[in-house]
């Protein structure tokens, strides 16, 4: 099994227990085709991203945000998005944000670094959203980087993945407005 396989099922098997409690039954669960059934017709655009809600609770959740997961890359540096083109991170927060455009949601990116802790990436414009609604999520540290706005990509707002779930509850990831820019910044596959 790929990498990225494993870090789905890692990703999967951990916010099913942020979401009920329990390790099992899974809530949520990696997505059939790795994401390729939403680009089958328009009919499945709801059925987007790396992750995807198998409970009733997990796909409200799911309705909400549009979650891509990326792991490995020892290379990756963000130190490249000064001095180069091929930045992957810039790719990665690229394709989130096109899958979550099409399914009218909030794109969630969640990366690992070979040998590091997980991060989760969010906009801007979510992490004002969530700030409203739960204010400690100033508390934890974060990283943003702003893209060239001729790219079209919206800010990248970079937080560790084991505190932002401690910190925000399934509740307030609903409370998200369902109103979700829509941003243009063309294929990526």
């Amino acid at each position: 099994m790929a990498k990225g396989g494993s870090f789905e099922r890692y990703i999967s098997k951990f916010l099913t227990k942020w979401l009920t409690g329990k390790e099992k039954p899974y809530a949520f669960w990696r997505m059939p085709a790795s994401g390729g059934l939403a680009t089958i017709s328009e009919e499945n655009k709801d059925l987007s991203g790396d992750i995807i809600g198998i409970t009733i609770e997990a796909k409200e959740i799911c309705s909400v945000i549009n979650i891509e997961c990326k792991t490995g890359y020892p290379q990756t540096s963000f130190w490249q998005h000064f001095r180069e083109t091929n930045f992957k991170t810039e790719e990665f927060w690229k394709q989130s944000v096109h899958d979550a455009s099409k399914a009218n949601k909030h794109p969630v990116l969640i990366y690992r670094k070979k040998n590091k802790r997980p991060a989760v990436g969010i906009t801007s414009d979510m992490y004002d959203e969530l700030y409203a609604i739960k204010y400690s999520l100033f508390d934890i540290p974060s990283i943003s980087i702003k893209f060239p706005v001729k790219s079209g990509i919206p800010e990248l707002v970079l937080l560790d993945f084991e505190k932002f779930f401690d910190c925000i509850r399934p509740e307030e990831l609903k409370q998200l407005p369902n109103y979700v820019v829509k941003y243009n910044i063309g294929e990526t596959r």
